[in-house]
């Protein structure tokens, strides 16, 4: 399916893209494709904020590894914010927290992701 996610916010430095209730396949499908756009237009700073997110599956989570081994290929650089608690400690057992900084608001993500270097 290529479907463009419908909540993205495009900054000078980068875009953040605002994921549904629940990050499931199809969700996470709509959400890679956006990202893969933002890439090829030549954004190297991504911000996917979780704020509405209630669930996360497996599926979901598998994606997001999948979006930042493409960050990462590409030199760029991925912050999460706006996590649940249940999905934070889900992502900190994974190991995801480790490669991803995790913010607890956009604003903090967004003031963050400016300042670093790529």
């Amino acid at each position: 399916m290529n479907r463009k996610f419908k909540s993205f916010k495009e900054l000078e430095g980068c875009v953040i893209i605002y994921t549904d209730n629940y990050l499931n396949d199809i969700e996470g499908e709509e959400l890679e494709s956006t990202c893969d756009i933002f890439l090829n237009k030549g954004k190297k700073r991504v911000i996917i904020d979780f704020a509405n997110t209630e669930l996360i599956n497996s599926i979901g989570i598998s994606i997001l590894i999948g979006i930042m081994e493409k960050i990462k290929e590409i030199k760029g650089i991925l912050f999460f914010s706006g996590l649940k608690k249940i999905n934070h400690d889900i992502f900190n057992v994974l190991g995801l927290t480790k490669y991803v900084p995790i913010f607890q608001t956009e604003d903090e993500a967004v003031k963050n992701i400016m300042t670093n270097n790529l």
